[in-house]
């Protein structure tokens, strides 16, 4: 089904046949099939869409990815069609466009970040087009993108509207601008976090993964599988602790891929980075998962992610495995862990946090 953002676009379908386009993590998977004939490329920061537009137009559907973290970054490719599509946390090179097209992020500085990018993608005399939901900020987006030159309204329906940019002269973008570094302490233990715009708790040490981390046992061996990784908080705060650790990390988004490996590297730790749509795809056994699971898809809440991870855990835990979750205390997590796991207990409790133990 089209996202009310590509439904926007879907009336105004005649912007695109006219030069080289880019389209930035599209709201669905379902948007390429109204310009399947027009050759562009889609940059995807979100794997879920990724495989899913392979899947959608190629009936081939990618489960889960190992991703290396090279010194720029990383990049899994798709040749779909007329379409290239680049699971990645940025772009650069020489390859330039005329015209590219961002699907507005939840956050203000994630879109900032691909405001910056994208205009350095561009060639001369190149617009920047935003599409995204009245209530998720496209205002707010407005008055960003006109610091890169004349903006106006194209369209408006569906909640939603579409903005277009002219760029007014040349930018430069480099990734280390953008990247943020903070030190964060735990009962006297220090680690380095290295973060951006887009992450899950991007600066801040969150009081959710604060209290997991307080709560979890020194008991840990084996295999550790860090779901919704994030930036590598979880993941390398435990690897800290107890180096004897194999520890995967696991997330959709290629930014927390991007930012975990540096993360690691600040530690001097190693770790194994994958790129999945929950735990479709994964095959691997672990003896311990533990995961701050997100529970919002853009701006809205969206509780289907955590669900269908809850129901997939336990075939990926070895006999008698564990995991260690947190979550809002009002997400309605306890029964779908009853139906799941042997055992689950709550560990901890605050006015706004539950820590879960559940027991394969």
């Amino acid at each position: 089904m089209l996202s009310p953002q590509s439904q926007l676009l879907e009336r105004n379908l005649s912007i695109f046949e006219d030069g080289q386009w880019l389209i930035i993590n599209p709201a669905d998977a379902y948007f390429g099939d109204l310009v399947s004939d027009i050759p562009m490329d889609f940059l995807h920061q979100y794997f879920d869409v990724f495989s899913e537009s392979a899947k959608v137009i190629q009936s081939h559907e990618l489960d889960s990815r190992d991703v290396a973290a090279r010194p720029m970054g990383f990049s899994v490719e798709q040749k779909v069609s007329k379409h290239m599509h680049i699971f990645a946390p940025f772009l650069g090179g020489e390859k330039r466009y005329s015209r590219i097209m961002i699907y507005l992020p939840k956050a203000k500085a994630h879109l900032s970040m691909l405001l910056n990018m994208a205009a350095s993608l561009l060639n001369d005399n190149g617009q920047i087009y935003v599409v995204g939901e009245n209530k998720g900020g496209i205002k707010s987006a407005g008055k960003l993108a006109a610091k890169l030159g004349h903006t106006t309204k194209v369209d408006s329906a569906r909640h939603c509207s579409l903005l277009c940019t002219e760029v007014e002269s040349p930018v430069e973008f480099s990734v280390q601008d953008w990247l943020d570094t903070q030190t964060y302490e735990l009962d006297n233990n220090a680690w380095q976090v290295t973060s951006m715009p887009g992450v899950f708790s991007y600066r801040d040490l969150d009081a959710g993964t604060r209290l997991l981390l307080e709560k979890l046992p020194s008991t840990l061996r084996g295999g550790i599988l860090d779901f919704a990784c994030g930036a590598g908080v979880i993941g390398t705060y435990l690897q800290k602790q107890y180096p004897h650790l194999n520890l995967t990390m696991l997330d959709v988004n290629a930014l927390a891929l991007f930012c975990a490996a540096r993360t690691l590297a600040s530690n001097d730790q190693t770790a194994a980075l994958i790129a999945a749509n929950g735990l479709h795809g994964v095959d691997r056994k672990f003896d311990h998962i533990v995961t701050n699971p997100p529970f919002h898809t853009g701006i809205k809440t969206d509780y289907s992610v955590t669900r269908r991870f809850i129901s997939d855990a336990k075939r990926v835990l070895v006999s008698r495995g564990s995991m260690h979750m947190v979550a809002n205390r009002f997400l309605p997590y306890p029964g779908l862990l009853d139906n799941s796991f042997t055992q689950v207990r709550t560990l901890a409790q605050t006015s706004q946090f539950s820590v879960y133990l559940a027991l394969a």
